[in-house]
């Protein structure tokens, strides 16, 4: 790399030769040491050493030793961590490398790898201008046209921590025709295959860990350039919605690959195969593949069935993983089914009083709810419940979960007294089990709230939004995803008391929040800019109102179409503060007339459907697959809510945040209600 910064572009690379050479160096002078050797290390120990006297890169060396041989034009920019062991950085380079010459085109691979092409005498970047991060650079790995992320170890990818690591891996994934390949040493590939086949939640635990504003650099100028180019450009939500999914995608590759091997095998018929097929469905469910992963536990199935019988305890497992997958689909009567199978043989197998027999009333319980079958719903978090008092410690954390899933269903039903009662339940629980400042305590809390609210017992629903708050930012931080939805739901009811400038600022803060977490261009935003809009027009601005509402509107036709019922709702909501009327279609869908009973459960079964997808865990950490899902329950929701709330010639409506609550369902994230 040149010292001159207007030609400070990422043009050469080292050849695999080269590579080789250096990895030999070290095993020649570092014999007994090598193997713990880090890049830092290496970069120490053997490359300054043999540079310094010339003040140069090693590249520059090589020029002089060889020729140019060993330099050439880069194909690969390489992206690691210089805490990595080097020699394992070097191994994945050299694989990687026969890899590319196995291929039918293959071409010379000469690698851009920062220990050789900068210059590590002098801190060459430190003082490059802020264009050059989100321009020159961009454009020079754009130029390569490739970038091999080295991540270990897999359990805790360290460049998921590093901020020039995941600038670099955004470069490389969002510029078109640029291609990112992910690469782990040989012993971390088979440690991460072992995890699929034994414990798949744990392959997509790291991707929970991306959070790129809370990424180091050694040398903090390096941080501030970096932060504000990201600032300056796509913004953190992008930039770690973007890595996240690359990653899983690369999940969903090592998981299927290793389907593939057994089948390559000819081991297809083993039962390890059909528990690699269910393990594998597992990572799938968790990233929002539902098809695919019903495709594997179909897979499974008949294996088990052969091996275990229609009693076995794998065919249960399988029956209650079809029912998860079905659920998240909406398909709420295949759910039932395969659960009720679940639930016959766990019975057998366990008995009654058991807690599996209790978690699997539980997931019944979850799918009667959503069906819009409450009585049944309710029916079944009694059993759950019943077993856990008899079978587990009356103050136990799970218990207290069936107390709040009751507390749901009650809600469900319109009946808040009863709600209010078990939701007391869960919280008595949990400050003794959990403590009085955790997330699950603050979480009942907001349940109580929403109960109070309902009633109209305001002054109440603000003590327990406000407890909620003060726990939620303790614990979370203030700017948490689940902390913005609590500041929401205080919001709402501070807009149902009448306090609007109160109300207003809760939603600000909201705001602040979703934009710094989700983006300006989300959904979620613009449903946030749509209640402060309408607040302001409650309180006679109407300035303010229309220029919220309408950067609602921009948001919602940019993410959601002009055809969304969001976008439709926030043209009526604009006319009318505006003093415009309505067209003959707005109308249509605001008739008076009483709301039915079952338009009502067809309501609530669509908010609790919409509301376990628009929690924390699914906006924050969600694939693009869970996020599309999100998109059709939103358009369901809102036309439920037009149907159901009647809407008056006025057209307004605000919407408050989900409440997150205890329920304990099947798939470990939270349901809620409003």
């Amino acid at each position: 790399m040149a010292n001159d910064d207007s030609e400070l572009r990422l043009t050469d690379g080292v050849s695999v030769e080269a590579i080789k050479a250096f990895l030999a160096d070290l095993k020649s002078e570092f014999p007994d040491t090598y193997t713990e050797m880090t890049t830092e290390d290496a970069c120490k120990q053997l490359v300054v050493p043999r540079t310094q006297q010339d003040n140069c890169a090693y590249v520059d060396l090589l020029r002089k030793q060889s020729s140019h041989e060993h330099v050439g034009k880069a194909t690969v920019f390489v992206s690691h961590a210089w805490r990595y062991k080097i020699a394992d950085v070097l191994s994945v380079l050299l694989e990687f490398a026969e890899e590319q010459a196995r291929k039918e085109d293959s071409q010379p691979v000469f690698f851009w790898f920062d220990l050789f092409m900068n210059n590590q005498n002098a801190n060459v970047t430190a003082n490059l201008p802020q264009e050059w991060w989100s321009t020159t650079f961009k454009e020079s790995i754009a130029n390569i046209g490739r970038v091999l992320l080295v991540l270990m170890p897999w359990r805790d990818p360290v460049p998921l921590t590093r901020a020039w690591c995941l600038w670099e891996i955004f470069c490389g994934i969002s510029n078109e025709g640029t291609e990112l390949n992910i690469r782990l040493p040989n012993s971390e590939e088979k440690a991460l295959e072992e995890a699929i086949r034994e414990r798949s939640k744990v392959v997509t635990d790291m991707l929970v860990r991306v959070q790129a504003e809370r990424a180091e650099a050694f040398n903090p100028r390096d941080k501030d350039m970096i932060f504000k180019a990201i600032r300056g450009g796509v913004g953190f939500a992008a930039l770690n919605q973007a890595v996240k999914d690359q990653l899983r995608a690369w999940c969903l590759e090592k998981a299927v690959a290793a389907v593939e091997v057994m089948q390559a095998r000819g081991e297809d018929k083993t039962k390890a195969f059909a528990e690699l097929c269910n393990h594998v469905g597992n990572v799938l469910v968790q990233f929002g593949e539902h098809d695919r992963a019903i495709a594997y536990y179909n897979t499974a199935l008949p294996i088990h069935l052969r091996t275990e019988g229609d009693k076995g305890e794998s065919v249960a497992t399988l029956y209650n993983n079809l029912g998860i997958a079905y659920r998240h689909k909406s398909d709420y009567d295949r759910t039932i089914e395969y659960t009720k199978k679940a639930l016959a043989i766990t019975v057998a197998l366990r008995g009654e009083k058991h807690p599996s027999t209790a978690q699997t009333y539980n997931n019944l319980g979850n799918a009667y709810g959503d069906k819009g079958e409450y009585d049944k719903e309710i029916e079944c978090y009694e059993k759950a419940l019943a077993i856990k008092l008899d079978t587990l410690a009356k103050k136990h954390p799970s218990t207290a979960g069936t107390y709040g899933n009751l507390g749901n269903a009650y809600v469900h039903k319109g009946d808040h007294d009863k709600a209010i009662e078990q939701y007391e339940n869960a919280l008595a629980i949990e400050v003794e089990a959990l403590g009085e400042k955790h997330p699950s305590t603050a979480d009942t809390y907001s349940n109580l709230a929403s109960a109070y609210r309902n009633k109209g017992e305001f002054d109440k629903a603000v003590e327990f939004d406000e407890k909620a708050l003060a726990i939620k930012v303790e614990t979370l931080g203030e700017r948490h995803p689940n902390t913005a939805m609590t500041y929401g739901n205080l919001g709402s009811t501070y807009a149902s008391k009448g306090e609007y400038d109160k109300a207003i600022a809760c939603f600000e803060n909201a705001l602040a929040i979703t934009v710094e977490t989700a983006g300006d261009k989300h959904p979620g935003t613009a449903m946030t800019l749509a209640n402060i809009g309408v607040l302001h027009d409650k309180r006679g601005d109407k300035e303010q109102a229309c220029a919220y509402i309408q950067r609602a509107l921009e948001v919602y036709t940019a993410t959601l179409g002009p055809d969304h019922p969001h976008t439709r709702m926030a043209e009526r909501n604009l006319r009318h503060i505006r003093g415009g009327t309505m067209n003959h279609q707005d109308s249509s869908t605001q008739q008076d007339g009483p709301v039915s009973r079952l338009q009502q459960r067809n309501v609530l079964a669509h908010r609790n459907l919409l509301l376990r997808f628009i929690s924390s865990a699914a906006v924050y950490q969600s694939s693009a697959a869970q996020r599309n899902l999100l998109m059709r329950f939103l358009g369901a929701v809102a036309y439920a809510h037009v149907d159901a709330r009647r809407l008056g010639s006025q057209g307004e409506e605000t919407t408050s945040s989900p409440v997150p609550s205890s329920r304990a369902n099947d798939s470990g994230g939270c349901c809620s209600v409003l």
